[in-house]
């Protein structure tokens, strides 16, 4: 374990658990960014399957790594968030990548010009039939999920310092961080080119029914009549929904 206090423009943090197979091409796609201001900072849960030795094969490019015990992915990130020393934080997780060499660059060249925003967010490319197709984020509001990736957003980090996330979410403290932001006010801007290519393969994906589920609970935490129950009613709707489709694929197998 190193720490290298140095202030940068960016702390990127990457939050790991037994993903040794896709912990590198992460790393490779952080370290070829052209614009070099940044700090990179690894969070690993213990991992078994080797992934601590794919980290020490990097560990000269990083400031930070840490490979210990958390109470799952959010108190990983918070640990991120203490040590983070740049201006601005994005986490980029296992398996997800920078679009291209020139992200930072690009997000740097935007801050550049706008130094009143406190999130800015970007579009992601996501694997769909064997390519990559873009997704789009939204304009900058308030509904019942996430509406852009956290992978696509940079956050100034005395924000997340100042408000880490509640682990009482397993799986949508993100966002309800970034209603919390909505909340108060918080400028967002959307910049609306690709940011990240987004893997799939997440908690929040493979395990999509308890993630809504989740979301519930945020809504329920957070938003007030009459946008609570208009967001309750199109979550639940949805979750009706899985819920059916589940049943009769069981029912047919």
């Amino acid at each position: 374990m190193s720490y290298i206090r140095n202030k940068v423009e960016f702390s990127i943090i990457t939050v790991t658990y037994n993903s040794k197979k896709t912990l590198e091409k992460t790393i490779l796609s952080v370290l070829g960014q052209s614009y070099k201001d940044y700090e990179y900072i690894i969070i690993d849960g213990k991992s078994t399957d080797g992934t601590a030795d794919v980290i020490l094969q990097y560990k000269h490019a990083l400031s930070t790594w840490v490979s210990e015990k958390d109470q799952g992915i959010y108190d990983a990130m918070n640990k991120g968030i203490r040590i983070a020393s740049g201006k601005w934080i994005l986490f980029m997780n296992s398996g997800d990548l920078f679009v291209d060499s020139h992200v930072l660059q690009m997000v740097a060249d935007e801050i550049a010009t706008d130094n009143a925003t406190d999130i800015l967010y970007g579009d992601i490319l996501i694997e769909k039939r064997g390519s990559l197709t873009i997704k789009p984020a939204a304009e900058p509001c308030n509904k019942q999920r996430m509406y852009f990736c956290h992978q696509s957003a940079f956050t100034r980090t005395k924000i997340l310092k100042t408000m880490p996330f509640d682990t009482h979410f397993k799986m949508s403290a993100d966002l309800h961080f970034f209603k919390r932001c909505y909340y108060k006010g918080l400028r967002f801007k959307h910049i609306k080119q690709p940011v990240a290519i987004f893997d799939r393969n997440g908690i929040s994906n493979t395990n999509r029914l308890a993630g809504l589920l989740d979301n519930v609970s945020v809504v329920k935490a957070i938003d007030v009549t009459p946008q609570k129950e208009f967001f309750l009613l199109r979550l639940y709707f949805v979750i009706i929904r899985i819920r059916v489709s589940n049943f009769f694929k069981h029912y047919k197998s």
